[in-house]
């Protein structure tokens, strides 16, 4: 199972991952690889062994600057309490990881171009990039290499004042667990950390000493990969029939929802039976809002266009809360609680918004095409109109809307849907026949 190298330019904007069934690791690591490991014991180890060679190898040859094994950990570990406590933080701020990582990456980057072959070098290859690739390796061995400070296998305290390498090595430590983190939610499977970090620091000892024998040899690591691929294979189909499964048993549910249809074929009529989970309130479905003029707005909480529309939305339904108007905002099935509540907060809603989580996902297969986000206007009787694109249709949604509430009903005729049809090929027309020769 390959791991593929880090991205610093983009890592710094998921220091922290957020799976709170994660085991969170508290003290330094006690692990072991003996006759009794579990699979996920070695699963952790290997990919371990992964990243510890890709921070004594890699990041060296494309930092100019060797890691230290004692920052990368401490990384690992304060990654990990942040799942087990919210409370946590990391010892150094975001703004200052941001800002490391933003000098890290433009340092990665000047030291790239200084090993790119000339104009007159690259020809002089002629399109054998095998010479090209050895030229490179020289030059990066003529280049400067400032040692990692000093190891002692102790935990550590990393502050603004500290130096550049150990922050660099911190960094890249959270950056290491947070990859570790997403490929343990992906498999659903609960490899332990402190074996993670046995596999860093093994790796490390055999890049910077040939002669340390690690605890899983070259050809075991081989097999625990191997198998580590067949289980995520295995999961992968899993969650394939699962899906599938879970789609025909929601198709089936909304069949009975639908009722009429509009020339689009979406449903002619806003369903109140539709379930939902209730956020700011006990909804278990859209009942109590039927048979009033209704604003809805379907969101995605982790949707940037969402994000940006929410507080128009906010003030589009409070100007007219007090005229009558009934507001509430569905979170699509793919959020959480977490991240629903988050997206309110961050959107400074107040009571005027009922909010609603699409958790069935009967809305979301009834009303939308799956992009957010999507604006509704409903009239008493249940008849809807679909606004698709909030930003170039609000100043007409709020004229409909104050004409909805002066008991104009809002009126959508949508296209029919178009299918992409490809005609066949007219029939090429009958040949004439052959004249006889001498006619």
């Amino acid at each position: 199972m390959n791991i593929k190298k880090i991205a610093l330019a983009s890592a710094a904007l998921a220091l922290v991952a957020c799976n709170d069934d994660s085991p969170a690791v508290t003290a330094a690591p006690k692990a072991a690889i003996t006759a009794s490991s579990t699979d996920n014991q070695k699963f952790a180890y290997m990919l371990g062994a992964q990243f510890g060679g890709q921070s004594a190898k890699n990041i060296p040859a494309s930092m100019g600057e060797e890691v230290n094994v004692d920052g990368l950990v401490q990384g690992i570990l304060d990654n990990e309490k942040t799942l087990g406590d919210t409370a946590q933080k990391l010892q150094l701020p975001t703004d200052s990881l941001r800002s490391l990582n933003d000098r890290l990456y433009a340092k990665s980057r000047q030291r790239a171009q200084s090993i790119q072959p000339d104009s007159a070098t690259m020809a002089s290859f002629n399109g054998d990039y095998a010479k090209v690739s050895a030229y490179m390796d020289s030059i990066v061995k003529t280049l400067p290499m400032n040692p990692a400070d000093p190891a002692s296998g102790n935990p550590m305290t990393i502050t603004n004042e500290s130096s550049e390498n150990l922050k660099m090595s911190y960094l890249l430590g959270l950056q290491f667990d947070s990859q570790f983190i997403q490929i343990r939610a992906r498999l659903d499977i609960d490899m332990p950390a402190d074996y993670f970090i046995l596999g860093v620091r093994e790796s490390f000892a055999n890049v910077k000493d040939s002669t340390f024998v690690m605890q899983l040899p070259k050809d075991s690591l081989e097999a625990v990969g191997k198998r580590l691929s067949e289980v995520e294979t295995e999961k992968r189909e899993a969650a394939r029939k699962k899906f599938e499964e879970e789609e025909a048993k929601l198709k089936a549910e909304v069949a009975g929802l639908k009722g009429d249809t509009l020339a689009n074929g979406m449903p002619k009529l806003m369903n109140y039976n539709v379930k939902v989970t209730g956020i700011t309130n006990k909804n278990t479905d859209l009942a109590s809002y039927a048979g009033k003029p209704l604003f809805v707005f379907y969101f995605s909480s982790t949707c940037g266009h969402c994000q940006h529309a929410a507080p128009q939305i906010f003030e589009i339904a409070k100007s007219f809360s007090a005229k009558g108007l009934t507001t509430v905002a569905v979170a699509s099935g793919g959020n959480n609680k977490s991240g629903i509540r988050k997206f309110m907060d961050n959107a400074k809603w107040d009571d005027v918004m009922n909010v609603v989580w699409d958790e069935s996902r009967q809305f979301g297969e009834l009303y939308s095409d799956g992009y957010v986000p999507k604006v509704y206007l409903v009239n008493p009787d249940g008849t809807y109109k679909l606004y698709a694109a909030f930003e170039s249709e609000k100043e007409t949604l709020k004229t409909e809307i104050a004409a909805l509430l002066d008991g104009k009903k809002v009126e959508w005729n949508p296209e029919p849907a178009k299918f992409d049809i490809q005609e066949a090929p007219a029939a090429a027309p009958a040949a004439a026949p052959a004249k006889k020769a001498g006619k």
